[in-house]
C-alpha cells in the first residue's frame, strides 16, 4: 500500500532502522534513496544518540536515563544546549500521548500509537511532524514528514527518543 504524498510545503524522508543495541537510522531521500542524515544510536547503560547532518556534523544529541523515575529523554543541539525534554508519567504503561517541553517553555504534543509507530507532533495546535512506519523489508522503515519551518534534525531526535522509549518499556 503506497502512502499518499506529503502535504504541500512538507518534506518527506525515509528512515531505515538497523537492528542492534544502539539502534541506528539511515535517513534517505525517498526519490533517490540518497542518505540525507544519519542517527547514530550509542550502546551503554543510558540511551543516547547523535543526529548527524549530510556532511557528518552532529546537529542534535539525545540523552536519557534508563532507570530514572520518572523516565526522561533530553534533546540537545549540536553545541550541547538543551532544546527539549520528554518525561514519562509514572505508572502509565500504555501511552498514546506525550508532552515534550521545549527550552522556550512551549509544549509540543506527541499523539498517536507509539507502539505501532504512527504518531504526530504538534506545536501550538498545528501538526509539524508525522511519523509512520511500514514494513517493507526485514528492517523497519519509517516515513517522516516534516512541515516547512521545522528542523528535520530535531524531528529525527524526537523519533529516536520515542523509539528507544517504547522499546525499553
Amino acid at each position: 500500500m503506497a502512502l499518499p504524498p506529503p502535504p504541500p510545503g512538507w518534506a518527506r524522508f525515509l528512515v531505515k532502522s538497523k537492528f542492534g543495541a544502539g539502534r541506528d537510522f539511515a535517513v534517505l531521500d525517498p526519490n533517490t534513496e540518497e542518505q540525507q542524515f544519519f542517527v547514530d544510536g550509542k550502546m551503554g547503560m543510558r540511551p543516547r544518540a547523535e543526529v548527524q547532518g549530510p556532511s557528518g556534523e552532529v546537529v542534535y544529541r539525545v540523552r536519557g536515563t534508563m532507570f530514572g523515575i520518572p523516565k526522561h529523554m533530553t534533546i540537545f543541539d549540536g553545541e550541547d544546549h538543551e532544546v527539549a525534554s520528554l518525561r514519562a508519567k509514572m505508572f502509565s504503561p500504555i501511552k498514546s500521548k506525550m508532552t515534550m517541553e521545549t527550552a522556550s517553555g512551549e509544549p509540543w504534543e506527541l499523539e498517536g500509537s507509539f507502539l505501532e509507530k504512527d504518531y504526530a507532533v504538534s506545536a501550538a495546535g498545528r501538526h509539524i511532524v508525522q511519523i509512520t512506519q511500514k514494513w517493507v523489508t526485514v528492517r523497519d522503515t519509517y516515513t517522516l514528514d516534516v512541515a516547512e519551518g521545522t528542523e528535520v534534525g530535531l524531528a529525527l531526535a524526537i523519533l529516536w527518543a520515542v523509539d528507544r522509549w517504547v522499546e525499553r518499556d
